[in-house]
């Protein structure tokens, strides 16, 4: 695949992937890349009594990737429409070859059916080799003068997640805040040589020396870091309320450990009042 994909967003017709088209050209617009509006198709009708024509699908399928390239080109202007054949997965995932992130919305219909609470997302958040933004139609934008908030565990995924974060922040002139979930109760053994006070300083610490690269990279961004007593679920979710963007690593570890396939995952694909980032750690590092 050629690496000029830029941004690529799935759309089948749906208000969820109208609004994931146009939150992605608006992101294509500020990295000042090209958009690539993909929808699938397939042979559902096969086993119906009547039999649709090759041609007729085909047809329609143009229709509906050209409708979306049309609402694409209101927000920006180098657009590009593909069709392929087969599941939405693998038509994303080809699609996407040598883009710079994938853009899908929360549910749709046809080809991008079920896609938050189906395989489709789960595959995608856990596979893509790009970064992955699920859209939801409500809240598309999130807060549009909100912080981008990052969720930090100290994996690799989350490292990307802190870098991708930059880059969103640095883009929209945002205010970044990195959060850690801290436990309520923590477990520190008998005679311990340290306080819970002494631990929650040493991982605020951490979480300073994980940000503090991108800092020196992105000296423009304001940057805030917060360690915030309670369960990774509800941190990030309460965090979420007030960003335009929210970004999570697709494993991690302690806090945010199976981020992308338990109920942390769920909670904020489902519930985040802003779009989700999903950052991927390098193949070699998993």
């Amino acid at each position: 695949m050629s690496g000029d994909r830029g941004v690529v967003v799935g759309y089948d017709g749906s208000p969820a992937s109208e609004a994931a088209v146009r939150w992605a050209a608006a992101e294509a617009r500020l990295r000042g890349v090209p958009l690539t509006v993909a929808h699938a198709w397939d042979l559902y009708g096969a086993a119906s009594p009547m039999a649709v024509p090759i041609g007729d699908l085909v047809a329609a399928a143009e229709k509906v990737v050209a409708e979306g390239a049309d609402h694409a080109r209101e927000e920006t202007g180098e657009v590009r429409a593909v069709i392929g054949r087969g599941g939405a997965t693998s038509v994303l995932m080809e699609a996407a070859g040598g883009a710079e992130l994938i853009v899908v919305g929360t549910r749709g219909r046809g080809g991008f059916a079920g896609l938050v609470l189906g395989s489709t997302a789960v595959e995608l958040a856990s596979h893509a080799s790009v970064p992955v933004v699920v859209v939801r139609e409500r809240h598309a934008e999130g807060r549009p003068d909100g912080p981008v908030v990052v969720g930090v565990d100290g994996s690799a995924a989350s490292l990307e997640a802190i870098a991708l974060a930059f880059t969103e922040a640095d883009l929209r002139g945002a205010e970044l805040v990195a959060v850690a979930a801290w436990p309520a109760e923590v477990e520190i053994g008998p005679a311990p040589l340290l306080d819970t006070g002494s631990l929650r300083e040493f991982a605020a610490e951490r979480l300073d020396r994980l940000v503090a690269p991108l800092r020196d990279k992105y000296p423009g961004v304001r940057v805030r870091t917060e360690v915030v007593t309670g369960r990774p679920r509800e941190v990030l979710l309460d965090a979420a309320a007030d960003a335009r963007l929210v970004v999570v690593g697709s494993r991690g570890r302690g806090g945010f450990r199976g981020l992308l396939l338990g109920s942390v995952s769920h909670a904020l694909l489902h519930h985040a009042d802003a779009p989700v980032a999903v950052a991927h750690a390098p193949r070699d590092a998993e």
